[in-house]
């Protein structure tokens, strides 16, 4: 109650205030002290239970197909094998397999991450870039990914570096890193698409009447590799037939999941619980406005009419998969799909009332549905860059609420490690 009535009392902070003492405890050698003691003793779990999780029975046969020489892609596999004939090559050279092993060098590489957070938050919130990197570390529904033979915590370390660049105006290593992206995990190409409108409104004020000739020339001549990343990814869309290589009866329906965003906002209501509650006076005194009310009903219908759970992955195993038991029990009883509107409908206006470091970061609000959305089958992990998103342009709360903030991650991220490894259930 002392945490909820210190979140309702703050005032905004600035966002950095170069006289003001830094207030965050987590410098970046004690960050990675604690990744550290986390990742070993989290591996070293992993590595006593033994086996592979969920879709890491896919990767690494195909990673031991090219560590034994051989060429074939296997048809269930939808990302391009980018990650699996790095992590083939690198076994290749050490000249032993084992999953263990596998998962080593997969969270060695994923552990460079967390420089990359550090850097990439401190652009605007140096003096709380430590505590939001163990934030994002610890994230529950993120943390697990670490130590699994799964390509998405590589993909957002390059998503993470495609943006640092972009802010840091090094556009073409920028452009070069977004490609990785784009070849690591198509659906990267969404979340580079940030960056590239970063570039073209560079000193384009919000509060100026909207200069199309400097945006225009802005993408042309400073964003001209990222046109160059999009046209080739259109060829291949058009080459390959759709945007999945592997298994395309079931990636490639060319239909957005609406439940993609139902689900990613209701998560994130909980995952920045104490951010929604801060907000709660102006989103109070928004929803007093004239025409608040016809808009909660037309969302109330759409919510209702599209929050729906079509995709046969996910209707299966509810008690073992989580997400698809929330997907399923969120749209097959009316009650809770109705309450679960309320949390999505205040997740919108959290996002959209709070504070943004840079009016750029606007964009974001467009690219975080259409990412999500994008998937026809509902996956917590397809929302990594969209909390990597949230945690970089959210304003900061007090050093207690931030804390407590990473204790509750911390909790909930070992729960899912126990319940994962003795198999009571996987995200």
């Amino acid at each position: 109650m002392l945490i909820i009535k210190e979140i309702r009392s703050m005032n905004y902070p600035v966002l950095y205030d170069p006289n003001v003492h830094n207030r965050d405890k987590f410098n970046l050698p004690l960050v990675l002290l604690i990744v550290f003691v986390a990742a070993v003793f989290t591996y070293i779990i992993f590595c006593i239970k033994g086996g592979l999780y969920s879709d890491e029975g896919f990767h690494a046969p195909q990673i031991w197909v090219y560590y034994s020489g051989g060429t074939k892609f296997a048809e269930t596999i939808t990302v391009p094998p980018t990650y699996h004939y790095i992590m083939g090559f690198i076994v290749r050279q050490i000249g032993y397999y084992n999953d263990n092993l596998l998962k080593l060098i997969s969270l060695l590489i994923s552990l460079l991450t967390i420089p990359a957070f550090y850097k990439l938050i401190s652009k605007y919130h140096p003096q709380d870039a430590g505590i939001r990197t163990l934030q994002l570390f610890f994230l529950p529904i993120m943390f697990i990914y670490y130590f699994l033979i799964y390509t998405d915590i590589w993909a957002l370390l390059l998503i993470t570096l495609n943006l640092y660049f972009a802010i840091s105006k090094r556009y073409a290593l920028s452009a070069l890193i977004g490609l990785a992206a784009v070849c690591l995990r198509q659906d990267s190409v969404i979340w580079i698409s940030l960056s590239f409108l970063w570039i073209c409104f560079e000193k384009n004020n919000p509060h100026d009447p909207f200069r199309v000739k400097e945006v225009i020339k802005n993408g042309l001549l400073k964003g001209w590799l990222y046109i160059l990343v999009f046209i080739a990814f259109l060829a291949f869309v058009i080459y390959n037939g759709g945007v999945a290589i592997g298994d395309k009866d079931q990636h490639n329906s060319g239909s957005m999941n609406y439940g993609n965003l139902y689900i990613f906002l209701i998560l994130a209501w909980f995952l920045f619980l104490p951010l929604n509650i801060k907000l709660l006076p102006e989103i109070l005194k928004f929803l007093r406005s004239r025409w608040s009310g016809f808009a909660l009903v037309a969302f109330f219908l759409l919510y209702m009419g599209s929050f729906k759970n079509p995709h046969g992955y996910n209707n299966t195993m509810f008690d073992y998969f989580l997400h698809n038991g929330m997907a399923h029990f969120l749209t097959s009883n009316i009650l809770l799909k109705s309450l679960s509107c309320i949390l999505a409908v205040w997740m919108i206006l959290t996002l959209v009332l709070m504070k943004l470091p840079d009016q750029r970061f606007k964009w974001a609000l467009l690219i975080i549905p259409l990412a999500v959305v994008s998937h026809p089958m509902i996956e917590p992990r397809y929302y990594f860059p969209a909390y990597l998103a949230i945690h970089l342009i959210r304003p900061a709360l007090p050093s207690s609420v931030e804390t407590g903030t990473l204790v509750f991650y911390i909790l909930v991220a070992a729960y899912v490690v126990y319940g994962s490894v003795s198999g009571h259930f996987f995200l």
